[in-house]
């Protein structure tokens, strides 16, 4: 439970008032009747920011829906995940509250909606938001202000109890270490929520976790957010969080990158794996070997070393064939833009050079030397140029929604960074309906994490499909001791290796061939790695797509043709939804006052009407 500010009445109902409220309204919310389910809300009569005393004279039971609606507030804009997450909080509130979502969610809104509606309701007086860089500072400042929060981006010490603001946004560095640490833990003996963003930072050193557990000791609630769980660090503990047996940390809810695309939130993203030789000499012994091959941890970081190499031929190929990839897709989307994460700023600013050479264009360079850094970073944002090339500056909590391909240059192999990475292109604008690109070497660690993501969407996309079937009325880094000695000697050009796209791996071939087929018939060649799965599936049924005049000509069998047009219906629902702010399970019922059966027991002309109006009703939102 949350500690109360010292000397202030009780705010929570405990669980013996619970118990008679509950009893008091039989089982059923006091209000519209329903009957409670686990989370329902113990609610003050008189409001407790107006006075009202924590007593079951003045207490009622209510479902969640009932008591948010006592009063406008900006959760009436939320997300389906972003309420159950509210929901669960309210229900059994905890003092350390972790919430891990993907990258492009939400995080930001959820969290700051929530504590607005705790201090709209008395429990809270204040905010402290902790955040990884500077930028987030001032980008953290601006989303509270847009749900009517006033919070201050600390610059000095003035800043952190500044008259006019409900709270403050500092860094970790400050707020884990000298004065910053000390003004934090005097601020908030007020009650006080504090807001973790992308909490692992946290555990970047010892002094930092021991820093930041002195400076919010006394906060009501903590609320900490990451965009993918990580596995315990025994050098560098971070604060505020818990671990399971196999070490791995605990969250409070999960919000998937597998569930938001399958919601509509977050678009797909295909893995580009590229291979090639490398040779390098170690300590004088020269050696050489593919990037896909089963090497040791210290040979895959001297392999990649080699290949990011801006003088050997490796890096030109592969930003040329990601260089084409964009300019396919700018034919659609003419403001798409490309990302390059490098690994070191040398190579930032070779790629650069080659890209400009490629293009004729010059790219956009976020240093981390760059006093301007930020400012790159808002005007390519903002504008419509190609490519933006960075170390480590955009790996998180950037909001650049025209990033539709990337290149992962860097030897950083752990799975949080590379997730950190993939969130930069997941992030979908209005009526854009294509699936982004991330261009990686054909290392395995690298091979594996892009499997975890992409079996993460598969798994989602057959519960959905399960559910809709079973429906009866609604459907609801480690580097060697020697790396000093080590020089790269040469590498071979950026071969195609795979494409991993929905748990599916493509070969190099069907690509091809699928690109050959897209091109005769005038579809733009970005969407070749989903026409090679579909050419791959016909197949299994006998269809002979080899020459690609004669796929059009086919007729594809009626029952992959009605799958088919279940997903695509799935898919429309989902994003007419989301724009509409109904949740699935009332969409579904409005779509049956349309005249529309159970997606379910829908034939195939059902289907197809379906989608015809699903996809007006998408253009005209």
């Amino acid at each position: 439970m949350p500690q109360e500010a010292p000397g202030a009445p009780r705010r929570r109902f405990n669980g013996n008032e619970r118990v008679a409220l509950y009893l008091a309204a039989d089982g059923h919310c006091s209000r519209c009747g329903v009957a409670l389910a686990a989370g329902w809300h113990g609610d003050h009569i008189t409001p407790y920011s107006a006075g009202g005393p924590t007593d079951i004279l003045n207490g009622q039971a209510l479902c969640p829906e009932c008591n948010l609606k006592k009063g406008t507030t900006v959760a009436d804009g939320l997300r389906d995940w972003q309420n159950h997450a509210r929901d669960l909080f309210l229900s059994q509130p905890k003092r350390d509250f972790m919430v891990a979502a993907t990258p492009g969610a939400g995080k930001t809104w959820f969290s700051l909606a929530l504590a607005k509606l705790l201090i709209d309701e008395g429990t809270a007086e204040r905010i402290v938001v902790v955040v990884p860089t500077d930028a987030l500072r001032s980008q953290w400042a601006d989303e509270a202000g847009k749900v009517g929060i006033s919070l201050m981006p600390v610059s000095c010490p003035d800043d952190y109890e500044k008259t006019g603001y409900h709270g403050c946004v500092v860094t970790y560095a400050q707020a884990a270490r000298g004065v910053g640490a000390q003004l934090l833990r005097r601020v908030t003996r007020r009650p006080t929520i504090a807001i973790l963003d992308e909490i692992h930072h946290a555990g970047e050193s010892r002094a930092w976790g021991d820093g930041l557990t002195d400076a919010l000791e006394h906060a009501i609630h903590r609320i900490a957010l990451t965009g993918t769980p990580w596995r315990k660090d025994s050098t560098s503990p971070i604060p505020f969080v818990t671990y399971d047996a196999n070490g791995k940390v605990k969250v409070d809810y999960a919000y998937e990158y597998g569930t938001a695309v399958s919601d509509g939130v977050c678009r797909r993203i295909e893995f580009h794996a590229y291979d090639g030789e490398a040779k390098w000499a170690d300590c004088g012994k020269v050696s050489s070997s593919a990037l896909g091959s089963n090497l040791a941890e210290i040979d895959v970081s001297a392999v990649l070393d080699t290949v990011l190499q801006p003088n050997q031929p490796w890096m030109p190929a592969l930003l040329a064939q990601a260089d084409k990839a964009l300019d396919d897709l700018r034919t659609e989307v003419p403001d798409a833009g490309g990302l390059v994460v490098a690994h070191e700023m040398y190579h930032a600013r070779a790629y650069a050079e080659i890209l400009k050479h490629v293009t004729g264009q010059e790219p956009t360079i976020v240093l981390s030397d760059d006093p301007d850094a930020k400012g790159h970073i808002e005007r390519f944002r903002d504008g419509t140029s190609k490519w933006l090339v960075a170390v480590r500056m955009v790996s998180e909590g950037v909001d650049i929604k025209r990033l539709a391909v990337g290149v992962y240059a860097t030897k950083i192999r752990t799975p949080l960074f590379f997730r950190q990475v993939v969130g930069r292109f997941v992030r979908v604008r209005k009526d854009e309906e294509f699936n982004a690109r991330l261009y990686i070497p054909a290392v395995p660690t690298l091979m594996d994490h892009a499997r975890e993501i992409e079996e993460e969407l598969r798994h989602q996309l057959a519960v959905e499909f399960e559910r809709e079937q079973k429906a009866r009325e609604d459907a609801g880094y480690g580097q060697g001791a020697f790396e000093f000695e080590r020089h790269p000697l040469s590498a071979t050009e950026a071969t195609f290796d795979r494409a991993i796209l929905n748990g599916d791996e493509v070969t190099p071939e069907e690509v091809d061939r699928a690109v050959a087929w897209c091109r005769s018939n005038g579809i733009p060649a970005t969407y070749a790695t989903n026409v090679a799965r579909g050419h791959r599936s016909m197949e299994q049924d006998g269809v002979d797509v080899i020459s690609p005049e004669a796929v059009p000509v086919v007729a594809i069998p009626r029952h992959r043709r009605e799958r088919m047009l279940r997903g695509e219906v799935d898919t429309l629902a989902g994003k007419v939804a989301y724009r509409m702010g109904m949740p699935k399970k009332d969409f579904n019922y409005w779509l049956r006052k349309e005249g529309f059966p159970p997606r379910a027991k829908a034939t195939i002309e059902d289907l197809e009407r379906m989608e015809t109006f699903l996809a007006k009703k998408l253009g005209e939102s």
